[in-house]
């Protein structure tokens, strides 16, 4: 019959008339039930082989000395897919006692409940993390070399316990004038105003709801202890294993590599974050470099992970500020502002390398920036002939330092980040992380500038609150 339907429920073999679309339209639609529950099965099974393996760890390998910076990610993939929900990553309210609130994943503007959120200090410190503890593995064989994650010791292989902690969810962190505390607050009143505390507030140049600059790093450090024992300013393993978790998590060591929406076949993420912020063509002018972007850009975005764009004032109208980052809600974090990290430090070399510093214990204890000190020695960086920038190719991953060990290559291959050694053949520097947004290609996730003293302060360098639960050792090892 020209105008029958056919049932395809029961297969070819049962192949039925069906004279009305009506029960067409039913059977087409069993169909396709039956289909997405046989791929709803398909997936319960890959889940329950994954979640029921010996292997918990997922993470990325390179082979050594690869020039590309795209690794391939190893280990329980399913559990890699849904490492932001395994380690609770994402935007918190976090008192000075370490107690900590998650916000909703969808809007950072609520709560998991649904109730509002009181940036201005009442609810505590807007900030970025982990709600649970990370095992961090870092090693070599003698044709890759990897970096991993677990909420378990990984077997056989060294690693290092990171306690439950955050930073500043906004990328910096605010400073209270009044009482001399560095917060991760979004207060709008000139209590708080930001950048280098010029009084633009009736101007479109205003610094209310930006993040402080301009204050060196020792005063900056005092600043954050003003809330309680470990809190820190921009710390060191802080921006390092936010660097390695996008590392894992894209499996790329370029955090600037273009943003990729497409999905791998193994469902993973892939590309990177892109260049970083644009900046407003006054920004070395009437700007005076100050921070442009307000604290609280992207925060109806929740624990998003992608690039977005905000409107500015300008002298002539509105200014569009795109490609700003966002990392499973961390926002802004790398081309906007320099920060200065408080634990680890640079002497320059008679051979013009910077020898290496940092402390092995987290522990909230100040770090003497003065000099080398009893401080740990690392090692040294590379030499350069005079004062210049370079790609990095090789960081050390030990006691989560991730200064460069050799540099070369190109600014889209290896780590891509920039390493400036002025070529100095003595003095004490401070480690200049992230870049600011003239910084181009030099800035991102491992950039380090080793051009400057601690001493130093400028309006385009900012400070990252940071804080941790408990002490702790940065020494990668076996465990038993």
């Amino acid at each position: 019959m020209a105008n029958d339907y056919f049932d395809e429920v029961n297969g070819p073999a049962g192949r039925r008339p069906v004279r009305d679309s009506v029960s067409y339209a039913m059977a087409t639609q069993n169909a396709q039930n039956i289909s997405t529950l046989q791929s709803k099965v398909s997936a319960l099974e890959a889940a329950h082989a994954y979640l029921n393996s010996s292997d918990t760890w997922f993470g990325c390998r390179w082979p050594l000395g690869s020039s590309n910076s795209e690794g391939t990610p190893i280990g329980n993939l399913f559990r890699l897919k849904h490492m932001q929900e395994i380690f609770k990553i994402g935007g918190y309210m976090v008192k000075n006692d370490h107690s900590r609130k998650k916000l909703h994943k969808t809007d950072h503007r609520i709560y998991e409940d649904g109730s509002a959120v009181d940036f201005t200090g009442a609810d505590g410190h807007y900030q970025w993390g982990w709600g649970v503890g990370l095992w961090y593995g870092a090693w070599e064989d003698e044709s890759y070399e990897y970096e991993a994650f677990d909420d378990r010791p990984i077997p056989g292989v060294p690693c290092v316990y990171i306690p439950v902690g955050s930073r500043s969810c906004a990328g910096f962190a605010q400073l209270d004038r009044t009482n001399n505390v560095l917060c991760s607050y979004i207060n709008k009143t000139a209590q708080f105003r930001g950048g280098n505390n010029t009084n633009w507030d009736d101007n479109y140049k205003s610094l209310l709801g930006k993040p402080v600059t301009n204050i060196a790093v020792g005063t900056l450090a005092t600043y954050a202890r003003a809330n309680g024992t470990r809190w820190f300013t921009s710390e060191r393993v802080m921006i390092y294993i936010t660097g390695a978790l996008a590392r894992v998590y894209f499996h790329n060591k370029h955090i600037q590599a273009a943003r990729n929406t497409q999905l791998t076949s193994d469902g993973l993420p892939q590309g990177g974050l892109g260049a970083g912020a644009d900046y407003p063509s006054d920004w070395s002018g009437a700007r005076r470099y100050n921070p442009y972007v307000d604290l609280d850009a992207g925060i109806e975005r929740g624990d998003f992970t992608g690039v977005f764009s905000v409107k500015i004032p300008g002298s002539d109208g509105e200014v569009t500020i795109n490609n700003i980052p966002s990392f499973m809600g961390l926002k802004n974090f790398y081309k906007y502002l320099w920060t200065m990290t408080e634990d680890e430090l640079l002497i320059c070399q008679a051979d013009k390398s910077q020898a290496y510093y940092c402390e092995e214990t987290i522990d909230g204890s100040a770090f003497d920036m003065s000099g080398a000190g009893s401080h740990l020695l690392l090692g040294k960086t590379p030499v350069h002939s005079s004062g210049s920038w370079s790609p990095i190719k090789k960081i050390s991953k030990e006691y989560l330092s991730g200064y460069p060990t050799e540099d070369g290559g190109s600014y889209d291959t290896y780590f891509a980040d920039g390493y400036y050694n002025p070529a100095a053949t003595s003095g004490v520097r401070g480690a200049i992380r992230l870049g600011d947004a003239y910084y181009g290609d030099f800035a991102g996730s491992v950039s380090l500038n080793g051009s400057y003293a601690p001493s130093v302060a400028n309006a385009n360098g900012g400070a990252v609150l940071c804080e941790f639960t408990q002490a702790f050792s940065t020494k990668l090892a076996i465990q038993a």
